[in-house]
């Protein structure tokens, strides 16, 4: 019997997001746009005004089941921008982005964010839980998974300003993955806690996305990291997805090499060297 396709839990089509490098202007054009809206007028979001620039530009992009797709860019590729367009945080005024029925996402950015130093640890799961949407009986249900999970045992029942910053993360991260999402975003978040704990945290996201409607995007330029995780890779540039494959050594030279375009055939190849002994 032949297997059926993996569903595709988000497609992607023709994402713009733009914003405005001076904030006398940005405070103009969007007191320009409010009065806009208030006569029922239309402007025009794709004509860039004095200041403006493209954060994104043209984004096709799909996330089926079983992804663990790393996205990848050097700074200012609009990686963030992309993540938190589709967590919802910022508005999509340009673009289309379809989500499969009942899809839930759960997305890492800033991971310690919302938590009280003296509260204890379990006092702050349940607030970090509520956070995300979790209600009182959800968080009890989960509770043993995060108390296994974080490896945190006594430290639970201590207030948290007693934690390490690695002992914190391990913490928010799996009050995270505990939300059970349907697509879970990583925001170069997967350097959290020690080397046991980062392994622990690989192999879950592996066993994680063979589970039925689930998949995992994660925004990382540690070039490990993304040969041992993904299973594909898109690459941005300047706010364009100039390549996506699922062949990951392919992608990552196609990377380290449009990261060093600028250099000479010599220069890049010794760059090219160096940064293979230190990532690799």
């Amino acid at each position: 019997m032949q297997a059926s396709a993996p569903e595709t839990l988000l497609t992607i089509r023709d994402l713009h997001k733009k914003f405005c490098k001076d904030i006398r202007y940005n405070l103009m054009h969007g007191t320009r746009d409010m009065v806009e809206q208030a006569f029922g007028l239309e402007s025009d979001y794709m004509t860039l005004r004095k200041k403006e620039f493209w954060s994104l530009s043209g984004i096709d992009l799909d996330v089926k089941e079983g992804d663990i797709l790393a996205v990848i860019g050097a700074n200012g590729s609009g990686k963030t921008t992309l993540m938190r367009l589709i967590s919802g945080i910022y508005p999509i005024q340009k673009g289309d982005m379809n989500f499969s029925p009942q899809t839930r996402v759960t997305p890492i950015f800033a991971l310690r964010s919302g938590m009280h130093p003296l509260f204890t640890g379990r006092e702050n799961i349940n607030i970090k839980g509520a956070m995300y949407g979790m209600t009182k009986e959800q968080i009890d249900e989960k509770m043993d998974f995060i108390v296994e999970f974080s490896d945190l045992g006594d430290f639970l029942d201590m207030p948290l300003g007693n934690y390490s910053s690695g002992m914190k993360a391990r913490l928010a991260y799996t009050v995270a993955i505990a939300t059970d999402p349907n697509i879970f975003i990583i925001d170069e978040a997967l350097a959290v806690g020690d080397s046991m704990f980062k392994a622990k945290c690989f192999d879950h996201l592996q066993e994680f996305v063979k589970q039925p409607k689930r998949a995992v995007i994660f925004v990382s330029n540690h070039i490990h990291k993304v040969l041992r995780l993904a299973n594909r890779v898109a690459i941005l540039d300047k706010g364009v997805k100039i390549f996506e494959s699922s062949d990951i050594p392919e992608s990552v030279d196609y990377y380290m090499n449009n990261c060093l375009g600028r250099l000479d055939q010599k220069s890049r190849e010794h760059m090219l060297e160096r940064v293979k002994f230190y990532e690799l």
